[in-house]
């Protein structure tokens, strides 16, 4: 169920990325080619955080991105998305307070090559 649509500027995927190695936290992939600058003063969405175990998630709906609802959410419970990111991009630790928190925010899929790569290493 939709709950809000994330507003901002449409960009190029390089100026997304440039964004992101200057800290900008708000970048959020659009489509193949562009991402969008969902800094919080555009849109309240822009303040969601990260969950291992989200309850929501960001869809493309009538060329505008959208946040989502994956379950019921109650009152009061904070809106939690999965941030997704890719190995190859600069991820973080993560906090999310989850009893099984993956410890970083880092796509699932990429968990098995993290682990060759560490067995590598170590």
């Amino acid at each position: 169920m939709p709950i809000i649509e994330f507003k901002g500027r449409v960009i190029p995927w390089e100026e997304g990325a440039v964004m992101l190695l200057r800290g900008a936290n708000h970048v959020i992939k659009f489509d193949a080619k562009h991402d969008m600058d969902a800094r919080p003063q555009w849109s309240p969405a822009g303040h969601v955080n990260h969950g291992c175990y989200p309850n929501c998630a960001i869809k493309k709906k009538r060329s505008g991105l959208w946040l989502t609802s994956l379950r019921p959410i109650k009152q009061g419970e904070e809106l939690l998305i999965d941030y997704d990111f890719a190995l190859g991009e600069e991820f973080e630790p993560c906090r999310c307070g989850h009893p099984r928190c993956r410890g970083l925010m880092l796509r699932k899929r990429d968990w098995p090559k993290l682990r060759r790569l560490m067995s590598e290493v170590l």
